[in-house]
């Protein structure tokens, strides 16, 4: 096919591809360094899993699928697009095995055709996806066609050359070929015999076919780095580094050391720049993020694509700094920062970081595993911490933390005031007990959650348990603070309380009593953000332990409580801590109690609005996020919403206000259904 042409192509087309692949991986150097070469088995099974097993494309099934197909081809063709390039040097060349008459030609060429047939399937339907059906999560593009069209250009060249060499293998056989191993090569062959076209029309297209391969593909993989195909190539790898601690833990940061978060991109870490290069802008993470269904300035797709356009704007400076010993403060100091504010220019808006919710439905829907949420919270450190840069209404809520323990800034010593009546021990009176009730800034203090409260001690006294309370001495989990930035403040806030639950209920291989949360903020923060400081505690969220109860029979609801319930996934504890179905199992033992479910549950289920400090701020654009939920309660024509969260129950409650539902629909806690079921009281 010319040695010498294929040489200067494969060397120009190289020459280019690593110029470009330094100049995008060059930035790396001038990045934060973090350590994701541990735990090498996980990371390969999670590359087995995601990547290469395509787990979260079929999510999406039709889609998904195709996805799948194309995907396939490329693992497939791949091979065959080496061969082609062998095919330039040697008519003869193969690799082992897969030589015509050799022992895996068949199998292989069986599966080359079925892949190949089955991604231009693929193409096809993506093409009618966006000229047709246009879903509003994907993004209009010509870049899109363009690699639809070279995908199919690909298979259809590599198709058609196989074919063509078919008929001038066996030119006797007339106008059908037939190769069992090769179907669809076979087809093109038999039609374009077909046609009566001389020997030498059969070899120019021959000749034609390949060298439109070659070069695509050489194209191709030239172009990948330029768009959002690029996670071609980082796609993989970026699986395989992913995140391998709880998804509802930060991480801590190094205050001593002046880690404020992040400002300007050398602050960001080498995986994040991964992120950035793997998002494929299916848009999976806008499908159920409460801030793009509802008009929020934040999306994040678009701000992927932001952060990834703000690093290649300054590729020069970047690979300066990387390249840099004792100058890199004078040079970062000349960057721009991230986020805009009134202070300086920036690439987001101010408004974007503070939108996102923390929900965690962008990372679970991410075939690639991208890391939104941990950026977006290090970006609200560094507002908080270095420029004192954040919302007006979150002063109230940083000082009410810091003087009295608790968000609203009441005083702590009137937290136990709830269990006023009830004769509840207190951890420090040194009597025995079994569980710690960590009863949480909510149920402590707002009054429609001290309900709740009250409902749980009801059931664990049903339940014969021997349980406590910290009283005075608890504080807020921090868990506000944290989400909302202000790291120092939930260090501090952190440290206390893991000082206190070591003495009260151990900690490791000491613990000897399980602590109750009935808020999943709280259980989070205990469970997954604690061992940062020494705290490792065994949690148990009120809802399990109500459908442990209720298992082992140590409280039987009797009494009917004849509602429709729909029950609403709280984002912390369903989708970052995987509790599902304890609260549906706990609803379904409450006798005549019929559960509807809402369209979007589980996994799926859509944020009240409340996570990632969202509770304390004003809700100023856009469709406020708890009427969108409501809204959606309402279709399921139930009347009571049950709740596992005291956030939830807040902002449910407030959209039936503001949607004029209060006299056809209810907000209550699982608890409080429990507890009416076992109390003897009518619905």
């Amino acid at each position: 096919m010319g040695p010498i042409a294929i040489s200067a192509l494969l060397l120009v087309a190289g020459a280019f591809f690593c110029w470009t692949i330094w100049q995008r991986f060059g930035l790396l150097a001038a990045l934060k360094r973090e350590n994701r070469f541990d735990h090498v088995a996980q990371r390969l099974g999670a590359l087995l899993e995601f990547g290469l097993g395509q787990r979260r494309m079929i999510d999406d099934p039709l889609p998904g699928l195709m996805h799948v197909f194309i995907f396939l081809a490329f693992l497939v063709v791949a091979l065959r697009t080496v061969t082609m390039f062998g095919l330039g040097y040697s008519k003869a060349f193969h690799f082992p095995l897969l030589g015509p008459g050799e022992a895996l030609f068949g199998p292989y060429y069986l599966a080359r055709d079925v892949v190949a047939v089955l991604a231009l399937l693929g193409c096809a339907y993506f093409t009618f996806n966006r000229l047709v059906l246009k879903p509003d999560r994907v993004t209009r593009s010509w870049e899109a066609y363009f690699i639809l069209a070279m995908i199919a250009g690909l298979m259809l060249t590599d198709l058609t050359f196989e074919a063509s060499e078919m008929i001038r293998a066996s030119p006797a056989q007339g106008p059908t070929l037939l190769d069992p191993w090769r179907p669809a090569a076979s087809a093109v062959a038999s039609l374009l015999a077909a046609t009566g076209l001389s020997a030498a029309a059969v070899a120019g297209i021959c000749l034609f076919c390949y060298w439109a391969h070659v070069t695509q593909i050489l194209l191709f993989g030239n172009f990948l780095p330029y768009g959002k195909h690029f996670h071609i190539i980082t796609g993989l790898p970026n699986v395989y580094f992913k995140r391998l601690t709880p998804s509802g833990q930060l991480r801590k940061l190094d205050l001593e050391a002046e880690d404020f978060g992040t400002a300007k991109a050398p602050d960001l870490s080498w995986k994040q720049l991964f992120d950035t290069y793997s998002c494929t802008e299916c848009g999976r993470c806008e499908t159920n993020c409460p801030t793009y269904v509802t008009g929020k300035p934040l999306t994040h797709k678009q701000l992927n694509q932001t952060i990834k356009h703000h690093l290649l704007d300054l590729t020069p400076s970047l690979l300066k700094l990387a390249g840099a010993n004792g100058d890199r403060a004078q040079l970062i100091e000349a960057l721009p920062h991230l986020v805009k504010n009134n202070e300086h220019d920036g690439a987001i808006a101010e408004d974007t970081i503070w939108a996102c919710t923390t929900c965690g439905w962008c990372e679970t829907a991410c075939p690639v595993l991208i890391e939104n949420v941990p950026r977006i919270i290090d970006m609200r450190r560094y507002a908080v911490m270095a420029e004192s840069a954040f919302p007006p209404e979150a002063a109230r809520v940083f000082k009410g933390m810091e003087t009295h323990g608790n968000p609203w800034g009441l005083e702590g010593s009137t937290r136990a005031d709830w269990a006023a009546g009830l004769d509840v021990p207190l951890a420090s009176a040194g009597e025995d007990y079994d569980y710690l009730f960590w009863v949480g800034c909510a149920g402590s203090f707002d009054d429609r959650q001290k309900k709740v409260s009250r409902a749980l001690v009801q059931i664990f006294r049903a339940a014969g348990l021997k349980f406590a309370i910290l009283g005075s001495q608890e504080t807020c989990s921090g868990d506000p603070a944290r989400r909302l930035g202000n790291e120092y403040l939930y260090q501090t806030l952190a440290q206390a309380n893991v000082e206190i639950l070591n003495k009260h209920v151990g900690s490791g291989a000491t613990k000897k009593r399980r602590v109750i949360a009935q808020c999943p903020h709280c259980f989070n923060t205990l469970k997954n953000e604690y061992p940062q400081f020494g705290g490792h505690f065994e949690l148990v969220d009120h809802t399990q332990l109500l459908a442990e109860l209720l298992h082992d029979q140590k409280i039987t609801p009797k009494l009917s409580v004849e509602e429709q319930v729909t029950y609403h996934d709280s984002c912390y504890l369903g989708r970052h801590n995987g509790v599902y179905e304890a609260p549906r199992e706990t609803l379904a033992k409450i006798p005549k109690l019929k559960l509807l479910e809402m369209p979007r549950n589980r996994r799926e289920g859509f944020c009240c609005g409340a996570g990632g400090g969202r509770m304390w701020l004003e809700e100023r654009i856009g469709q406020r996020v708890n009427q969108n939920r409501v809204n959606e309660a309402a279709t399921t024509g139930a009347t009571i919403v049950a709740t596992a969260c005291p956030f939830c129950t807040t902002m449910i409650r407030d959209g039936v206000n503001e949607t004029g539902r209060s006299e056809s629909l209810t907000v209550m806690d699982v608890a409080e259904l429990v507890a009416r079921s076992l109390e003897g009281k009518p619905a």
